[in-house]
């Protein structure tokens, strides 16, 4: 086979190619073993397999490198994150957010808080990781001092994240689902307010109605007068630590892109370290390098505390690696259109097209690992299967956000649940059921497919809007 021809596999290879990697996932994982290794183990199964079926190893190599060279900007943003959470927390501002809230949060409203928080700064920022590395893990210190547990914490953090990633106009996913689905921006957030609003108020009276609860139970004042006296002791408290956090969110605002806005971020942690901790440059480089590292004999400061660097982003950018080498391989043979293409053909009515293209979103996020990956195949597949039915692309592209975007958080191998676990410090056992957005969005579109509400029809041949009963896919 010449090195530039196309591997297309057949359905039954497909199958068999897929149970593999899948056991050996799963074999891996129920042995604890680290979850970069059984999916860099995957590459070898691929290499195998070109063996066994005689296929061309540097093509599929090819495939695999390009799916690291397209994600490369995403690990290289989560190193940046690394360096910015060590002079973060160095030069005091995460310990003065941490302290603040403290002192000002009531525990009754921290969890409903926490979720308003997080989506404010999520959405005018559009990063999902940017607001969940700052906020949100500021948010972790103040609410696991409370009594709240981890999970709970992670779980309002990321709810507050992934809403803003899903309606901010300066997401990416916001722009490439609709981009990927024929559908314009603000037509597609428009059409989002339908299932996203309900979900997140929702989740708010949810969490307020839990954050009621431990603030009654596991409310200690005791040990947040620890905590902060601990927190004093270690850092110099004062507002002037807080300039690295609204200088990345000003700069986020004015459109400049996130990898360098989050290394700035970092550089300005530093000097503010030296200006107001007495830090040196060397001590700078090292946290950046090693990240933070503290003994103050106080449990909850030096769990919330030690972390950070380059180091302590390894295993992130590791699994993000080899996920999306393996997810691109699996795209590029054809893996993913062979599953799902019989599904495709079943198609007869609107609650079907929403849920098999759910189905078609998880699918994809769970063999791609990257939000952009699902949403171009996703898109790439469904986008005809739409116009033909006569059903607007924005319906489309609202399901591609609320499963595709979403989904990731579910998915324990994606680079979205990597990187939340990673940075905010929790597993993913603990955070997994309090992922309340990620649930409730995806049934309330689903419900609406039921009902016909909110959903909007053309003609396949004009594109222009037509009413339901004369919709193609509504026809007997």
């Amino acid at each position: 086979m010449e090195n530039n021809k196309k591997i297309q596999l057949s359905m039954n290879e497909s199958i068999v190619l897929i149970l593999l990697i899948v056991a050996e996932i799963v074999i891996c994982v129920r042995s604890s073993i680290n979850l970069e290794i059984p999916l860099f183990l995957t590459w070898l199964i691929l290499w195998i397999f070109s063996k066994v079926r005689k296929l061309e190893w540097k093509t599929i190599e090819g495939y695999i490198f390009d799916g690291v060279r397209h994600g490369f900007q995403s690990i290289m943003i989560v190193a940046a994150v690394g360096l910015l959470i060590g002079t973060w927390i160095l030069c005091g501002c995460i310990p003065t957010m941490i302290y603040y809230g403290l002192a000002l949060v009531s525990p009754s409203i921290f969890l409903p808080a926490t979720l308003i928080l997080c989506s404010i700064l999520s959405v005018m920022t559009g990063t999902s990781y940017g607001s969940a590395a700052s906020a949100g893990l500021a948010c972790m210190g103040i609410g696991i001092s409370m009594g709240f547990p981890a999970g709970i914490v992670a779980g309002a953090v990321i709810c507050g994240a992934l809403f803003g990633d899903k309606m901010s106009p300066f997401s990416d996913t916001t722009n490439l689902a609709p981009a990927m689905a024929g559908s314009t921006l603000f037509g597609h957030i428009k059409a989002m307010f339908y299932t996203t609003l309900p979900s997140w108020i929702i989740c708010l009276i949810v969490f307020a109605v839990i954050g009621s609860r431990y603030s009654t139970t596991g409310y200690d004042a005791a040990t947040v007068a620890e905590y902060m006296g601990g927190l004093a002791d270690n850092f110099n408290i004062t507002p002037v630590n807080l300039i690295p956090i609204v200088f990345v969110i000003v700069v986020l605002l004015l459109k400049v892109p996130a990898l360098p806005t989050i290394l700035c971020g970092a550089v300005i942690g530093a000097v503010v370290a030296m200006g107001t901790q007495g830090a040196s440059w060397i001590d700078c480089f090292n946290v950046m390098k090693k990240g933070f590292s503290i003994d103050s004999g106080i449990f909850l400061v030096d769990k919330l505390l030690n972390r950070g660097g380059i180091a302590g982003m390894y295993n992130i950018m590791m699994i993000m690696t080899f996920a999306m080498g393996m997810g691109n391989a699996l795209d590029k043979m054809g893996v993913l259109s062979n599953l799902i293409g019989s599904l495709i053909k079943k198609i007869n009515s609107l609650p079907k097209l929403v849920g098999i293209t759910m189905l078609v979103s998880y699918l994809t996020d769970a063999i791609g690992c990257t939000q952009s990956m699902s949403h171009v195949v996703t898109g790439k597949l469904m986008n005809p299967i739409y116009r033909e039915k006569g059903v607007d692309p924005r319906v489309l592209s609202r399901t591609m956000e609320d499963a595709g975007t979403l989904g990731g958080a579910l998915i324990p191998w994606h680079t979205n649940a990597v990187y939340f676990a990673g940075t905010l410090g929790v597993l993913y056992s603990e955070y997994i059921p309090w992922v309340l957005l990620c649930y409730i969005c995806p049934i309330i579109a689903l419900v609406l497919a039921a009902t016909g509400k909110f959903v909007w029809y053309i003609d396949p041949e004009t594109g222009e809007e037509v009413p339901a009963e004369k919709a193609i896919i509504n026809q007997k």
